[in-house]
């Protein structure tokens, strides 16, 4: 079957699919929609060297895309199973674009009780709003995939660290006499006033060439967030950026990065190389995460064989030190700890006289190992739950490796962490302020993690590791 055969089997079967649950909608030969009350499934197609299928789903509820991927239509069953996850993903839209509103006080208790008051009020106004109530402890993990945190009166001193840990969503103390009344009414008109004053911020983030870079590249990091998968994919040669984009899904194959590399060498053809970061064990070019029952698999092998370009695979805190130290010449050594919001460890990428360290089987920065070692006040999940256990559980998971590295800068990138004064006293109570390396935070927008790769990438495709003497190894 050639490919003008796969798109023509493949666009009858698909207009074939109906379903109760949407409404099926041609828009021509190269455009179809599928249609229900709160999103729609648009399937496009695009006839270039090889034919490219494109699925998106998008509200006008939400702000980003529910569900986003492009392909090569060159396997049926891998297209029909990719179309099987849009209409999963389409039908369970309407949990995705609810308003979803997260109460917060010390145990739980009392607004766990105006939470149930809320939701009765809003199902009987015919609201679109979702309410639930975690105790403190749970806030910051719990408000990752909602729109609207409400702190109750007695943690209202919070308010400031909540606001600068979760940029993201709208923030607000929960007035006295509302909450001592339940007034469910005045809480909803609020909320209300709240949502109509937010303006869409877009997130941006810095194109990654660099006037030294003489080749085509692409990097792809592998994003867990929002309890879904993102391939980040950013290209770039000596002049400028050549591609960005982003796919969104609820599970993670590496097919799907399989597509991503389909499409971008179809377009750019000129592409002499590829880093994939991911979170995980990287090793030898293999990749080990178990959350997304991905085992030991031969990343850089099976890429380099199937696509004949060079590839590398980073350990995503190790992408993120190269990055930061690229651009920080004044660091010195460098410890660089990342811990994104959600994970109950993080990782840390080491750089001495110039040269990334990655040890014995990349051991080096995998802090995990030493968990059980160490000595916490209370269970070390709680504490890496909130701003003010974070603090704890940095002092004792970096203290050893600032011990045995001797860094002159840490860097971290860490959303719970709201204070760095606070973290360097916390330290002191262990190193002595002579030997205190200069503490800087960093903000996760991946921007470091891209840059960092594509160093990687270069001394890679440079051989002799020469492209940057300050950066001139990667084993």
């Amino acid at each position: 079957m050639n490919d003008n055969e796969m798109y023509k089997a493949f666009y009858a079967w698909m207009i074939e699919q109906t379903d109760p649950a949407y409404k099926l909608n041609v828009i021509n030969e190269d455009s179809v929609d599928f249609e229900t009350d709160v999103a729609t499934a648009h399937v496009q197609f695009f006839h270039l060297e090889y034919e490219i299928v494109s699925f998106t789903i998008d509200s006008p509820k939400s702000e980003e895309p529910l569900f986003f991927l492009h392909f090569e239509l060159k396997d049926m069953d891998h297209a029909k199973q990719l179309f099987r996850e849009m209409i999963q993903s389409l039908k369970s839209a309407q949990s995705k674009v609810t308003t979803k509103i997260l109460l917060s006080c010390s145990s739980g208790f009392t607004t766990s009780f105006f939470a149930e008051k809320l939701n009765n009020a809003v199902e009987t106004l015919d609201l679109d709003y979702e309410f639930s109530a975690v105790s403190y402890t749970e806030l910051f993990e719990a408000a990752i995939d909602k729109d609207v945190v409400l702190l109750a009166p007695q943690i209202g001193y919070l308010l400031k660290k909540a606001n600068e840990v979760l940029k993201d969503k709208i923030i607000m103390q929960i007035p006295t006499d509302v909450f001592a009344t339940y007034n469910v009414n005045r809480m909803i008109d609020i909320i209300k006033e709240e949502l109509a004053k937010k303006e869409k911020v877009e997130e941006v983030i810095e194109d990654i060439h660099d006037p030294e870079w003489d080749s085509s590249i692409v990097i792809v990091a592998l994003i867990r967030r929002n309890r879904k998968y993102e391939i980040h994919f950013r290209g770039a040669n000596q002049e400028e950026a050549i591609e960005r984009g982003l796919v969104v899904k609820e599970t993670l194959d590496l097919h799907d990065l399989e597509d991503v590399l389909d499409v971008l060498f179809i377009r750019h053809p000129e592409i002499k190389g590829v880093a994939i970061v991911s979170p995980g064990n990287v090793y030898n070019g293999h990749l080990t995460m178990p959350v997304a029952k991905i085992f030991d698999y031969d990343v850089v092998g099976e890429f380099t064989k199937r696509y004949n370009r060079t590839f590398v695979l980073c350990n995503d805190a190790n992408a993120a030190a190269v990055g930061y130290y690229a651009n920080n010449r004044d660091c010195g050594n460098l410890l660089v700890y990342y811990h994104p919001l959600g994970n109950v460890v993080g990782g840390a990428g080491v750089i001495v006289n110039g040269n990334l360290l990655t040890g014995k089987e990349d051991i080096v920065g995998e802090c995990v190992n030493y968990m059980k070692l160490l000595n916490f006040s209370e269970d070390r999940f709680e504490l890496a739950r909130t701003p003010e256990g974070i603090v704890e559980f940095i002092t004792k998971v970096v203290t050893p490796m600032i011990c045995m590295i001797g860094p002159d800068t840490l860097a971290i990138s860490c959303d719970l962490l709201t204070d760095t004064e606070e973290l360097k006293q916390s330290f002191m109570k262990y190193i002595p302020e002579r030997n205190m390396p200069v503490i800087r935070k960093f903000n996760n927008n991946y921007w470091e993690l891209f840059y960092g790769a594509g160093v990687l990438l270069y001394n890679v495709l440079h051989g002799n590791y020469e492209y940057r003497e300050d950066l001139k190894e990667y084993r």
